[in-house]
């Protein structure tokens, strides 16, 4: 359903689109199935920084902030073995992971309040 603001087409457009309960459902499930990853991914970092060491893995968290300059990190990427790869990866999927669950979690918030999302447009 479209609702027009104004008639001279420089105002936003709103429309609103009604969530069947199986995109609520996907959403919930969606949810629920990130939550399960970013746990695991919570017990694999642990795993991985008990096998890398206290003072390695404070030198790949500064690494993997971009706190080292071009030369310095073309050195320290040498110096990675798997378990610091391991680590980075876990890191970048946890990050990932974070992201796309906050993205849910505003979805059913806009579910919550009213079921229904709203997007503006320009024409």
């Amino acid at each position: 359903m479209k609702s027009f603001c104004q008639a001279d087409h420089k105002t936003p457009i709103i429309e609103t689109v009604m969530m069947n309960t199986g995109d609520q459902q996907f959403l919930h499930t969606l949810a629920e199935q990130l939550d399960k990853t970013i746990r695991k991914l919570l017990v694999d970092e642990n795993v991985l920084t008990s096998k890398i060491g206290t003072r390695r893995v404070e030198e790949l968290r500064v690494f993997w902030k971009q706190d080292l300059s071009a030369e310095e990190e073309l050195d320290f990427k040498n110096t990675l073995d798997y378990w610091d790869k391991e680590l980075l990866k876990t890191w970048a999927r946890s990050k990932r992971a974070h992201h796309t669950r906050a993205s849910v979690a505003q979805s059913l918030l806009k579910l919550n309040s009213g079921n229904s999302i709203k997007s503006y447009s320009l024409l």
